[in-house]
């Protein structure tokens, strides 16, 4: 479904390569965990695949269409079947939960549309029912300000419902959330993408995460891959080159979370 090859990024005014000459496919329905420490080029390969960082060189085919060489119109196309799930939860706090979860509804609506927010009936259900599906039914005309981060996060992951998204990108989801929430999210995620058959590709950082929650972890340091496979067949040296002897190493390979 997914087919990377070669893609290479550096950031200006860097002397390595953030994401170094990567290969990768997946496969339709498969739950790639990217495992990494801090700055090891994991979050910029994700943003590559939806096209948040351009890189420099390579290129990323989702089901057959290269985002990287669409023209502006194809490549909203192919976005718009990509859900994101961001760390900060990347939400408009001054407005309600509704209103959020709508946003996703925006590649359904002409731009017009859009911008007066002019939305269908079955924009509406939608939304309401992908709300009731994370567990926030009741909460449609709260501000978002007034939330938790555990209900933000699943206002998040509505909205990323509401695009009928063929992927689902997590750029460190839990990494803001207590170790009982970040259970639950986790939980809620792997459910609802198991049940629809949606490909899911999250960054964390914890190993123990990775090995609960993926179907295959992809291990990255200084932006290569240096481990492709199934949780199971991690060994301790696998580990130790994926984090490197460091206090990420320390913390998220050896003492969980």
């Amino acid at each position: 479904m997914i087919a990377i090859k070669h893609l290479t990024h550096r950031y200006d005014g860097r002397d390595e390569d953030a994401v170094n000459d990567v290969s990768l496919s997946i496969a339709k329905g498969e739950r790639v965990v990217i495992l990494g420490a801090s700055g090891s080029g994991k979050s910029t390969l994700l943003k590559c695949i939806n096209r948040l960082v351009e890189p420099q060189s390579g290129s990323i085919e989702i089901n057959s269409e290269d985002i990287l060489k669409a023209k502006k119109q194809m490549s909203e196309r192919i976005r718009g079947k990509i859900g994101m799930i961001f760390q900060n939860f990347n939400l408009l706090e001054r407005e309600t939960v509704l209103a959020n979860v709508l946003n996703g509804r925006l590649r359904f609506n002409s731009a017009l549309r859009a911008v007066f927010g002019m939305f269908s009936k079955q924009d509406y259900h939608e939304a309401e029912e992908q709300l009731k599906r994370v567990g926030l039914e009741g909460l449609s005309h709260e501000r978002v300000s007034n939330l938790s981060g555990g209900q933000k996060q699943r206002v998040a992951i509505a909205r990323a419902l509401c695009q009928k998204p063929d992927v689902i990108l997590g750029d460190e989801p839990v990494s803001s959330l207590d170790p009982k929430l970040m259970k639950e999210i986790m939980d809620l995620i792997t459910s609802i993408c198991i049940e629809e058959n949606i490909t899911v590709i999250t960054c964390l950082h914890f190993l123990d995460f990775a090995k609960k929650y993926a179907s295959r972890i992809v291990g990255i340091n200084k932006g290569s891959i240096v481990f492709d496979g199934k949780p199971g067949d991690l060994t301790e040296k696998d580990i130790v080159e994926i984090y490197g002897k460091t206090r990420d190493w320390y913390i998220y390979g050896r003492t969980g979370y």
